[in-house]
């Protein structure tokens, strides 16, 4: 990157609708076995987020700074009460948004003579709610739900880039780890560790005003823990964590005086999931970057 400041604005869309156990779409009988067990069976998650960074950049590091609006809605069809899949007297939902919580994360690129390759250093901080509920006003809604996690974590990860031809390609890996929790009425809630690595490729020959590209997006999140984490009725195994794959094709433009347009389509093609979990059959991301010299 070109050293001086970027401000960018970006807008994430998840909608998880689709019902998964395992590594399959769940079918009927399996979500009415779950209903049948007692446990709760999750309708829909559509979350919204729209974030502002600022980036700086200097020779050899950089330091990035997101600040995240969430906008959240959640329905619900509750605990299973013996009677036949959906149940709709006990069904719940929720509407919520705030300021997520805020990322610091900075850059080094002096490992390689090229400053092709670096390390990563950052921390997410608490700043989102954590006491939403849902619409009944007294219902606390589930920790994993929550707009903020209330906990600091720490990132660190590494990356590399290089080009063959008139392809660039980049790797990059992280690690985030929950290093302190906010407690709440004496108890804690500990996010699980997530591990990501991303790779991808983008095409030069367009010349730097269209540039098409071809990401894959791993993310494996351990279960969460402690007070308001969710577990089976039955056998007390956790209902949060998994592993996902993502092929994401999307392009940036170039549009002038500094800005840059760009889009992403995540599309899933594995996903292995603990216990029934809410996934989504595909994310959006857009966004926009200004750059000052």
């Amino acid at each position: 990157m070109t050293p001086g400041f970027t401000a960018g604005l970006s807008y994430d869309y998840i909608n998880q609708n689709q019902q998964r156990y395992g590594t399959g779409k769940a079918p009927a009988s399996q979500v009415q076995n779950v209903w049948n067990s007692g446990n709760e069976v999750e309708d829909y998650t559509v979350t919204r987020t729209t974030t502002a960074s600022l980036n700086y950049t200097s020779d050899a590091w950089g330091i990035d700074t997101l600040l995240p609006f969430v906008q959240r809605t959640h329905g619900t069809f509750g605990q299973g009460t013996g009677t036949p899949f959906p149940d709709y007297t006990g069904y719940s939902s929720s509407s919520d948004n705030g300021i997520g919580d805020i990322r610091v994360v900075g850059r080094y690129t002096g490992l390689s003579a090229d400053k092709s390759t670096g390390i990563i250093a950052g921390v997410k901080l608490p700043t989102g709610s954590t006491n939403a509920t849902f619409n009944d006003g007294v219902t606390p809604l589930d920790r994993s739900l929550q707009i903020g996690t209330g906990s600091t974590d720490l990132i660190l990860g590494g990356f590399t880039t290089g080009t063959i031809a008139e392809y660039g390609w980049f790797a990059q890996g992280t690690v985030q780890h929950a290093v302190a929790t906010k407690s709440i009425d004496g108890a804690d809630f500990h996010p699980g560790d997530a591990y990501s690595l991303n790779t991808g490729i983008r095409y030069a020959k367009f010349g730097a005003r269209f540039t098409p590209m071809l990401q894959l997006n791993y993310i494996h999140r351990q279960a969460d823990s402690g007070a308001g984490a969710t577990y089976d009725v039955n056998d007390n195994s956790p209902l949060t964590g998994g592993t996902l794959l993502y092929v994401a094709p999307g392009a940036m433009a170039r549009v002038g005086g500094g800005t840059s347009v760009y889009g992403f389509i995540q599309v899933p093609v594995y996903q292995n999931v603990t216990s029934l979990q809410l996934s989504p059959r595909y994310t959006v991301s857009l966004g926009i970057q200004q750059s000052f010299d």
